[in-house]
């Protein structure tokens, strides 16, 4: 099993700086001249979490592959600026003033970032124009692998993620005390008492189970980070029906699907009376994983910098000036009202059972 091994392969150089903006200068300036990857615990922030993958371990990964990247607290004007849907402030569209910079928006799983150039989107049911550009997800880089020593054995059922998005059926105390009459365990916490280093702890973990209580368009702005982290750790997934995870299937070794408890139960008996099934679901996860090493999504970064967002970033630079001085005002103008109006009207829809 390679893939989160550090190999840092190093790429071909970008035509032009990029900036990653993270809106924490003490940050910004520890991490100025990084050459090796730091521990987990040192970039991650679990409150701006999305940022933390997408801008703070983006920028890692390319810097310590010898990239001209910075990881910068505020806007560039004249710049490629890449930014964080989350970081993209509606209440400070009117301060920052974002449009002097060419903006790239990683828009994570919030609603479509309206004032930018050029978007990456995480899933790609999101690609709705050719300014959209897919890149899939970092896998969880402080994953701690399932102990090979537990060999096929099916006891411990674990859930990584937020308590609130698990539906109660799976975390009632009937289901649990179920599980417990037939030899498993399922452990769930709330948000409070869990320790986010325990997400990438899966070395006593059989298998993994991921479902979410949301909105099925919530659903199509998520990644498929359990499956792929499930992968990287080892274990076979129990994964609700999600579009991501439905997309990354090609074959009945990637995961099983489940929708309710009465399939986790089944899924579970099955994986421990067939042993052979459950190695071959693990076997296949490693393989799988060659899709999402660093060294893979590194490059795929690397060419959409060099590529269409290098191209688009030219034809910016060669604007007219009437254009620059009063045509990009305006049109920063036209988009702000769609931008606030697309997000007021995402959280409106965005309704929870």
């Amino acid at each position: 099993m390679q893939g989160l091994l550090p190999t840092r392969q190093p790429l071909e150089p970008l035509p032009y700086p990029v900036y990653f903006v993270r809106y924490d200068p003490e940050l910004c300036t520890r991490l100025a001249h990084v050459t090796e990857m730091p521990a987990f615990e040192e970039f991650y922030n679990h409150q701006r979490g999305a940022s933390s993958s997408w801008i703070v371990q983006t920028y890692l990964q390319l810097k310590c592959r010898g990239l001209d990247v910075r990881l910068v607290p505020s806007y560039v004007p004249g710049g490629i600026c890449i930014v964080a849907r989350e970081e993209l402030r509606d209440s400070r569209l009117f301060i920052d003033l974002p449009f002097k910079s060419y903006l790239v928006v990683c828009q994570q799983d919030r609603p479509r970032p309206e004032v930018c150039e050029q978007r990456v989107v995480q899933n790609p049911l999101n690609i709705l124009d050719d300014q959209d550009h897919f890149i899939p997800h970092w896998a969880q880089p402080d994953i701690r692998p399932r102990n090979l020593s537990r060999g096929a054995r099916v006891e411990n059922l674990v859930f990584k993620g937020r308590w609130y998005y698990l539906p109660e059926p799976f975390k009632s105390s009937e289901f649990i005390a179920r599980l417990n009459s037939l030899g498993f365990n399922l452990r769930t916490y709330a948000d409070h008492e869990v320790d986010c280093n325990d997400w990438g702890d899966y070395t006593e973990a059989d298998v993994v189970l991921a479902i979410r209580n949301s909105p099925q368009a919530y659903l199509s702005l998520k990644p498929a980070s359990k499956l792929v982290n499930a992968w990287f750790a080892g274990c076979p997934a129990l994964l609700g029906a999600e579009p991501a995870f439905q997309m990354l299937r090609q074959s009945e070794l990637d995961y099983i699907e489940i929708a309710t408890p009465d399939n986790v139960v089944n899924a579970l008996k099955q994986l421990r009376d067939q042993p052979n099934r459950y190695q071959a679901m693990v076997e296949n996860g490693w393989q799988r994983t060659d899709e999402f090493a660093p060294d893979k999504i590194s490059q795929l970064w690397r060419d959409l910098l060099a590529g269409a967002i290098a191209e688009g970033y030219e034809r910016w630079l060669d604007q007219p000036f009437i254009w620059k001085s009063v045509g990009r005002p305006l049109q920063f103008v036209v988009r702000s009202i769609k931008h606030l109006h697309t997000s007021r009207r995402f959280y409106a829809e965005m309704t929870w059972d």
